[in-house]
């Protein structure tokens, strides 16, 4: 397990929720906002338990998702 750095992981939030928002839009409003949702409820949990790795996969996971349905609506 990474040892929690709490700057690397806003860092790491911001950069991904900027391409993930961008992706948001290329997508219908409910799919967005239910992947948002998602993607808050992971990046909580990973946040709350301190656990740099979590965060990091939970980023990846996620904004590999919105870029594979962004790429199909």
């Amino acid at each position: 397990m990474d040892l929690w750095n709490p700057e690397e992981a806003n860092e790491l939030l911001r950069a991904v929720l900027v391409e993930i928002e961008a992706l948001a839009e290329q997508l219908s409003s409910a799919r967005a906002e239910a992947l948002l949702d998602e993607f808050e409820d992971d990046i909580g949990h990973a946040f709350l338990s301190q656990d740099m790795s979590a965060v990091k996969v939970v980023c990846e996971l996620h904004e590999r998702r919105f870029r594979a349905l962004a790429g199909k609506e």
